[in-house]
């Protein structure tokens, strides 16, 4: 009968994948877990992101290489974790953050780092949130491709160029000395002095990041942020 027909069917196990979806990239190649892990932790960064309301005003000349807000606010998940504050961080000074856990330290710094607040365009921002993730790339191939800082002045100096205001001029030198720093003619010879600096050897430059331990991945994604020699490193 029907009603029999459904009751077998309903006891059939029902199929399953061989490989979880949790660790199955794009092209259906297995994952590890600890990509699996990279890939649940920018997932949950990105819903803390749509949870926080950001509000707050810039309290400097917005060419300046300061970064100045006032009525500074920060709400996550309803809870208002900063309000109407004075946020103040000068160009070549280092900060650090004391709290007790939980207080907002990291929401803090994840605000700055995704510019949730109007930073100006002309302050790069690196924010270093965790170590470098294991791949078949080497140590030196890693630090070398974080380029993309060239390509975003790039764009800016030639939105400049046209421009003949004394404040662009001024903004246009200074993007074309940082374009002089970060020259593709010593970028490996650059890289490799980084690294040397943090600890590694000729022969564990050209080691592949998934032979590294968490510890020395941090120190490869530490070596990027040094590389691009951001305006302000979180």
């Amino acid at each position: 009968s029907r009603q029999a027909n459904n009751t077998a069917n309903s006891k059939k196990p029902a199929a399953k994948s061989s490989v979880p979806t949790s660790v199955v990239n794009k092209t259906n190649g297995v994952i590890s877990e600890e990509e699996a892990l990279c890939l649940k932790l920018e997932a949950d960064a990105r819903l803390n992101a749509e949870a926080r309301s950001c509000t707050g005003t810039l309290a400097v000349h917005p060419k300046s290489r300061d970064i100045k807000f006032a009525n500074f606010s920060i709400t996550f998940h309803g809870y208002e974790m900063l309000q109407d504050t004075m946020l103040e961080l000068n160009c070549g000074r280092r900060y650090g953050l004391l709290g007790a856990n939980g207080c907002g330290k990291s929401t803090l710094l994840s605000v700055l780092g995704n510019r949730e607040i109007p930073i100006p365009e002309h302050i790069d921002i690196f924010h270093l949130t965790r170590e470098m993730p294991a791949s078949n790339k080497t140590a030196l191939q890693c630090v070398m491709e974080v380029d993309e800082e060239r390509i975003r002045l790039e764009k800016i100096a030639e939105s400049l160029v046209s421009s003949e205001d004394d404040a662009s001029q001024e903004q246009l030198m200074d993007i074309y000395e940082r374009l002089d720093e970060i020259s593709a003619d010593t970028a490996e010879a650059r890289a490799a002095n980084i690294l040397h600096g943090l600890g590694f050897s000729r022969e564990m430059q050209i080691k592949k990041t998934k032979d590294f331990s968490g510890g020395w991945r941090m120190r490869i994604a530490l070596a990027r942020a040094l590389y691009v020699k951001p305006h302000l490193l979180l």
